[in-house]
């Protein structure tokens, strides 16, 4: 999934002008959440779904930032989701037992 910035930026001698995110959540992009609080977890989980660096992250734009933050949301939201679906189907199998 890629995300056009409305801001590129400058990153050392590189201009990035939009970022591309992995299609799925890993355990190593939750354990960004073991040590952070709020932003500075999301920073570190759009860095990781994009394999960028965190200083670049920072730097986005308000809007940029909040448009990388509903798409790391949204994929943490499909885990959780792909989590119930799992659990539902093992409390049916569980009843027909």
């Amino acid at each position: 999934m890629k995300l056009q910035l409305k801001h590129p930026l400058t990153f050392g001698k590189k201009t990035v002008d939009a970022l591309t995110f992995r299609d799925h959540t890993t355990a190593g992009d939750y354990l960004a959440f073991d040590v952070r609080g709020g932003v500075a977890q999301r920073i570190a989980l759009i860095a990781n779904l994009t394999g960028t660096d965190e200083s670049l992250i920072k730097q986005l734009h308000g809007p940029d930032y909040r448009a990388a933050e509903k798409i790391a949301d949204d994929l943490i939201q499909a885990d959780e989701v792909g989590d119930e679906k799992s659990e539902d189907a093992a409390e049916k199998k569980l009843s027909a037992s």
